[in-house]
């Protein structure tokens, strides 16, 4: 199935197609994006200009024909602080629904907040956070512990919107620079609106997440300044320290020379200094000493309630299936049931760590989606495409390059050299025990075999298989794993393959 979802904000209009699989999940297959810029003057008059109706509403008519081209029968269409704000929204709402046939949803600034909470983590997974929405003419704040929102603030501090309000104007109404005063006053109202730890009720161990295309830019240019091996932006991490250092390096350019730096361009050039001050005010206030970038957001948590708890189109969200839903998409891969006892025996023993077994149960849940190709290449890099939740940057090279280990150490060589900077001076040690336990487990699951461990002294393990069928059993290539595994691990192995009451030792 198809999903279309329409996304009309303050500053631009998107359209993300999904391709929705039978068990609900969902990847973007295409996306388009015209800034329009719809909000532009809604602080002085109250009103869409007509001029931005129009344009908004060329492009709507571009996005039905896409829709009618691919034939997709199921569109999400919907618009926030821009339209919502707008005294003249009714009018707006009706010329769109005649000129493109799109009957535009307004959500409400709670839902806006919960939906984008949603989006951002069920793709992150972290239970307590403080997360944040960033758009042109709002900033949605929500407070959650185990993925339980506790507290939503919207507040009217968009990157557009304060860009228009205290920015220099060039001869088009750009917002081209911040004199010094303008942008003390900026930073003053900033610092007045957001609240503080004790209005939002904040538990000391809380991890900050955020969306909206200023942090998204704003990682993407940290990653061009400090020449960042893994080119991805989900789940990427920043400090207050680099936060306050591309916005002070960009409060001191006007906007066509931020606008010629790659990672930002033009798009984003009049409303990133405005966007990037709110984000290093908001960290100050509350104490926050890192930030995680999503690339999800609130089109995908649209998209997860309407697939899972039937909401959008209705007036009202459910908090506590929006709870259950998050939960469900963060539960962890559970290892396969001939392996569990293997792996489970040498985690106890502290022979491998709990976040090692958690990068092995993935990679053995998703080795049958994984296409079988010969270019080694292509399947590391199209893991890396994945926006896997739970885990980092670095552990997402590490669960790609565990893979490619087991099929060709040239290939793993290189590609670990490429990624040396992000990875650490261990992780070559979890890849080859990872490695090893993926080649082990694939035996042990293709044959059936039981398996029956002890451990003695984190230095030797005693294995008893037990075999329904020893005529078939690949005892050289089972041979040739037990060395690999000895060697990746560091220990000696003793084992005997059983059938039955029938005992055969195949090795010491």
């Amino acid at each position: 199935m198809n999903v279309s979802v329409i996304d009309l904000g303050f500053n631009s209009v998107k359209m993300v197609n999904y391709d929705v699989k039978y068990d609900n999940s969902f990847k973007a297959y295409e996306q388009e994006g015209v800034k329009v810029r719809l909000g532009e003057g809604l602080n002085q008059t109250r009103c869409l200009s007509k001029e931005s109706i129009h344009s908004t509403i060329d492009v709507l008519r571009l996005f039905r024909d896409i829709i009618n081209f691919r034939s997709i029968k199921h569109v999400l269409p919907f618009a926030t602080s821009a339209v919502r704000e707008a005294d003249n929204k009714d009018d707006f709402l009706k010329e769109v629904y005649k000129e493109t046939g799109f009957k535009l949803r307004i959500l409400s600034d709670k839902e806006e907040a919960l939906y984008s909470c949603i989006g951002a983590l069920r793709s992150i997974c972290i239970p307590t956070t403080l997360f944040f929405d960033l758009g042109g003419g709002s900033i949605e704040i929500v407070y959650t512990e185990n993925f339980s929102p506790k507290k939503f603030i919207s507040l009217p501090l968009g990157a557009l919107r304060l860009s228009q309000k205290y920015a220099t104007l060039d001869d088009a109404g750009v917002a081209n620079r911040f004199n010094r005063q303008n942008y003390g006053s900026m930073q003053n109202h900033i610092l007045e609106l957001l609240p503080t730890r004790k209005a939002l009720g904040m538990n000391s161990d809380c991890s900050l997440i955020g969306v909206g295309g200023t942090l998204r830019a704003m990682a993407r240019y940290d990653q061009e300044i400090n020449d960042y091996a893994l080119k991805k932006i989900h789940n990427y991490c920043m400090n207050y320290e680099r936060i306050d250092y591309i916005r002070n390096s960009l409060r001191k350019k006007e906007s066509y020379e931020i606008a010629e730096i790659k990672a930002i361009g033009g798009n984003r050039a009049e409303t990133i200094t405005a966007g990037a001050t709110i984000i290093k005010i908001f960290m100050r206030k509350l104490g926050l000493a890192n930030v995680v970038v999503s690339a999800h957001g609130l089109r995908e948590g649209v998209l997860s309630a309407f697939l899972n708890m039937k909401t959008f189109g209705t007036t009202k969200t459910d908090i506590e299936k929006m709870q259950k839903l998050v939960q469900y998409s963060c539960k962890r891969e559970m290892i396969p049931a001939n392996t569990r006892t293997l792996i489970d025996s040498i985690r106890c023993a502290g022979i491998i760590k709990q976040r090692e077994c958690e990068i092995l149960a993935y990679i053995l849940q998703k080795l049958s989606e994984i296409p079988i190709t010969t270019n080694l290449y292509n399947t590391f890099y199209m893991l890396l495409d994945e926006d896997i939740p739970y885990f980092t940057h670095k552990e997402q090279l590490i669960m790609g390059l565990s893979l490619i280990h087991t099929r060709k150490e040239k290939t793993f060589d290189y590609l670990f050299y490429r990624y040396k900077s992000i990875l650490q001076q261990q992780s070559e040690k979890s890849i080859k025990k990872i490695s090893a336990c993926i080649i082990l487990s694939n035996i042990l699951e293709i044959t059936n075999c039981k398996v029956r461990v002890s451990v003695s002294n984190k230095k030797k393990i005693v294995m008893s298989i037990l075999c329904t069928k020893y005529n078939t059993f690949p005892k050289i290539l089972f041979n040739d794993v037990i060395k690999r595994f000895e060697n990746a691990f560091d220990i000696s192995i003793n084992y005997e393959l059983k059938t039955g009451s029938t005992r055969r030792i195949l090795v010491k």
